[in-house]
Parts: structure tokens; C-alpha cells; sequence
């Protein structure tokens, strides 16, 4: 994120109103952007195999296998995505770039190496064709690698060539899908073929960009693990809060709207088109979070850990953290109305327009539509308020936010299905409104005492945690004294 600040600096310093909307614009591409390409490349391949002549049943399989592959191959990176994030910012710190690489061909391993089994077992019980298997195999495994680079990505300034990437690559993939499916071959093949090419070349295009910026490094590649003993709170809250932002898809994929496509391939289309397009109003939020809190608070935030840090009076840093404190509320009063703005439009004007869309809508999924758009609205702001307590390094108060919403989410949602249709969504919009109010609670209460906490954190003698995984990798590769600090340095 911070990267996306630098450059959005450059382009929001230049005044006019044409050049704040080309702002705007590259933020809004750089942060929605992959969310929005996978949407077209779900949309397209349903397209793509509809002209092949594709039943409504391959159509389906085609999409299940996708959402799986991807979805559970990000549901497991996301175990080490904010562990990673940290480790990468210690290193950039430090000028340690040569550890930087590593650490991502490190983690890709390990998670290939524990995706690659689960998987395995997965689809050996899911019933699913063996050709078909190998290709959500396969994509399965880009995705893991993906979701890595994507972390690595964002430590860099070249948005644009990866924005490029990500559309030749959906493209092309695309493309080849529908030449295989032109050539009369099996229309579910082609297409996941299509699929898997698409992250093939994403896959291509970030390792090229990233090894343009760092050294292929050396050391070892699992050091990052020990940023685990030193960060436990991180490997929480990267897998519940991505859990939790999907368990209520994957309960209404068992309930009464569920389906199953093939063995274990269920899915809920009634639920999972609302949901998508709902999800959608939420980035609205998520490109604000980057463009106006970034731009606009970072400078605040950098001024009160710079005179905390060095030779600043205690009125100084009082001050600065006055200053900072207002900004944030600023900041985040502005995201609610734009939030709650897009909201209202989506519930009184998308929902009606949406009807018209060739995609099936009924009245029930219209409905259905509005609740999620309120619940993803809240989901965002409160995920935004998250952010903020790790920006503060308050770890351990962000998970404690992210668990009430993955509790009530699971809750809420198994309840509601046993109801009338018309109660489906509450349970996430419950959850996403608990989520935003102790998030709230947590990031001003921590922040009223934020002096206390950064002060008295700090050990009277430094000593570093030799945990679990600071054994294992001590085991991994035996080595002299080391040249740069460790995560608790």
C-alpha cells in the first residue's frame, strides 16, 4: 500500500480536475483491478464455453472448478500472506534485499508442498473426471503462486506493467480457450486449459517484474518462519479474516440453494451472483483506503514516528499525534459516507437495473443482492478500521476484531438457512456490523494509548524468540553469526 502512496503522491500533487480523475482512475485499477479481471475471467469463461455449445451442466462445472481452485488455493496462502507482508517490510528496513526473493520461493515451496497433498485428497474424493482434475490441479498450484507474488508485488512501483499482465493474461487465456473450443475439442478442457494458461502468464509476468527489482538473493528461503514466533497474531489474521469474508458462501453452498455440480463441487448460484456483484460495491472503500487515507495520513503518521523515534519534545509528539489522530477520523468519516453512498445507490438503483442483466436475476436474488451489498458495505469499513490497528502494529487487537466476524458469520449463517428464504444474508450482514463496531472500539482505545503501548512494548534487554519454527529453521541450516537482525532485532 505504501508503494501505491509514492505513486499516487506524484499524480494527486498536479492540479485540475482532469488529472485527480486520472488519479483516481490508476488507483482504482491498481487496487481493483485483479478482483475485477477474475471476475471477467469467471464471466468469460462461462461466455467462451456457452459459444462451444457447452451445456448448462459443463458451464457449471467449468465455474466450480475455478472458484474452488482459486479460492482455496488463497484460503491457505493466507496463513502466511501477513506474515510475509511484515517479514518484507523488516527487510526493505534494513536494506536486506537479497533476502527478499527468497523468502517468496521459500514460502511458494512450503505452501505447494502442503497444497499439493490436501488437494490431492480433495479431488481424489470429489468424483470429478481425472482430465478435468488435473487442470484444477494445476491451477490450484498457480494459485498459491500468484497470491504469494501478489505480496511481493505491492513492495514495487510498476503497477502499470502489472495491470498490463494481469489483462494479457486473462485475455490470452481466454483467447486460447476459445480456439480450442472453435478446433471441436472437450469445451470443460478447453477452457480450464484457457484458465490455467491465464495464471500461467500472470505467473511469468510478476517473477519478471519482481527479479527486475531485487537480487535472486541468497540465505536461507524459510528465515521468514521465524517472523511466525515473533508475529503469531499475523498467521491468525490472515487466515480468519479470508475465511471469514467467505464461510457464509461456502454454508449457503450446503443449504437449500446449494447444488452440487459433480461429487463434491457444490455450489449456490442463487447466493454466489449476488454475492459477486455486492462484493463489488465494496471497492469502493478499498480504493479510497489506498487513495485519500493513504496519501493523506501516511505523512502524519510518518511526522509522530520520526519525533517518537528521534529528538522530538514531548509537545512535539503530542502534537503530531493530535495531528494524526485527526486525520484518521477525517479519513475515515469520509470513507463511511462514500461507502454508505454507494450502498444506498446500489440497493435502490443497481438492484433494479440488474434484472436486465442476461444473468438470470429474480426478484429473490434482487433481494438477496441488497442484503449483501449492505453487509460487504460494512465488511469494508470495518476491514479498513483493521487496517489501521496493524499500521500500529496493534496485532493482537485486529484479531481479536477479526474473530467476532468469523464466529458470528459461521453462526448467523447456519441460522438463517434454517429459515425463510427472505432471512438469507442477515447472518454476514450481522457479522460485518459486529466486525465494524469492535474494530472501532479496539483501533480508538488502542490509539488513545498508543504512546503507552509503544513504549512499554519495547524489552529493557533486546533477546531473541527462539520458538518452534525459530528451532526448525536453526535445524534447516545451521549457520554462523548472522550478518543482519532477526525479527526481534
Amino acid at each position: 500500500m505504501a508503494g501505491i502512496g509514492f505513486e499516487l503522491k506524484k499524480l494527486f500533487a498536479r492540479n485540475g480536475i482532469i488529472l485527480n480523475v486520472r488519479a483516481n482512475l490508476y488507483a482504482s485499477l491498481v487496487v481493483a483491478g485483479p478482483t475485477i479481471m477474475g471476475g471477467v475471467l469467471l464471466l468469460g469463461a462461462k461466455f467462451v464455453s456457452g459459444l462451444g455449445g457447452a451445456s448448462n451442466h459443463q458451464q457449471d462445472l467449468i465455474v466450480v472448478i475455478i472458484t474452488y481452485s482459486l479460492l482455496f488455493s488463497l484460503l491457505l496462502s493466507s496463513l502466511l500472506l501477513f506474515v510475509l507482508a511484515r517479514y518484507v517490510a523488516d527487510m526493505l528496513y534494513i536494506k536486506a534485499y537479497e533476502r527478499i526473493l527468497p523468502s517468496m520461493y521459500g514460502s511458494i515451496s512450503l505452501l505447494l508442498a502442503v497444497g499439493a497433498v490436501l488437494w490431492s485428497l480433495f479431488l481424489l474424493f470429489s468424483k470429478v473426471e481425472f482430465r478435468y482434475g488435473i487442470f484444477s490441479f494445476i491451477l490450484f498450484s498457480e494459485g498459491l503462486m500468484v497470491w504469494i507474488q501478489i505480496n511481493y508485488v505491492t513492495a514495487i512501483k510498476e503497477y502499470r506493467s502489472i495491470l498490463i499482465g494481469f489483462m494479457i493474461g486473462i485475455l490470452l487465456g481466454l483467447g486460447v480457450g476459445l480456439m480450442l473450443v472453435m478446433l471441436k475439442l472437450d469445451v470443460v478442457a478447453s477452457v480450464l486449459a484457457g484458465a490455467c494458461i491465464a495464471y500461467g502468464i500472470l505467473i511469468v509476468d510478476f517473477a519478471f517484474v519482481l527479479h527486475k527489482f531485487f537480487p535472486i538473493g541468497s540465505g536461507n528461503p524459510f528465515r521468514f518462519l521465524e517472523w511466525l514466533d515473533e508475529y503469531p497474531h499475523l498467521l491468525f489474521i490472515g487466515f480468519f479474516s479470508t475465511l471469514a469474508l467467505f464461510a457464509h458462501l461456502m454454508i449457503m453452498w450446503a443449504s437449500p440453494w446449494g447444488k452440487s455440480v459433480v461429487g463434491l463441487f457444490y455450489y449456490a448460484p442463487q447466493h454466489d451472483i449476488p454475492a459477486l456483484f455486492a462484493f463489488v460495491t465494496s471497492l469502493v472503500t478499498t480504493v479510497n483506503f489506498v487513495t485519500s487515507v493513504e496519501v493523506n495520513f501516511y505523512p502524519k503518521y510518518r511526522l509522530y514516528f520520526r519525533l517518537l523515534n528521534g529528538n522530538g519534545s514531548l509537545n512535539d509528539i503530542e502534537r503530531a499525534h493530535a495531528d494524526m489522530m485527526e486525520v484518521l477520523k477525517q479519513e475515515l468519516l469520509h470513507l463511511a459516507i462514500r461507502q454508505v453512498f454507494v450502498t444506498i445507490f446500489s440497493v435502490i438503483v443497481i438492484g433494479e437495473v440488474l434484472v436486465y442483466f442476461p444473468l438470470g436475476f429474480t426478484s429473490v436474488m434482487i433481494g438477496t443482492f441488497r442484503v449483501l451489498a449492505v453487509g460487504y458495505g460494512a465488511y469494508a469499513i470495518g476491514n479498513s478500521l483493521m487496517l489501521f490497528l496493524l499500521y500500529f502494529a496493534g496485532n493482537e487487537d485486529a484479531m481479536w476484531s477479526v474473530i467476532p466476524f468469523l464466529l458470528i458469520n459461521v453462526i448467523g449463517t447456519v441460522y438463517t438457512v434454517t429459515l425463510p428464504e427472505a432471512y438469507y444474508g442477515f447472518g454476514f450482514v450481522a457479522a460485518s456490523v459486529i466486525y465494524y463496531l469492535v474494530a472501532e472500539s479496539r483501533l480508538f482505545s488502542y490509539t488513545a494509548r498508543l504512546d503507552f503501548f509503544i513504549l512499554t512494548k519495547q524489552p529493557v534487554f533486546l533477546a531473541k524468540k527462539r520458538g518452534f519454527f525459530s528451532r526448525l529453521v536453526g535445524r534447516l541450516e545451521p549457520k554462523p553469526a548472522e550478518k543482519y537482525p532477526s525479527a526481534a532485532q
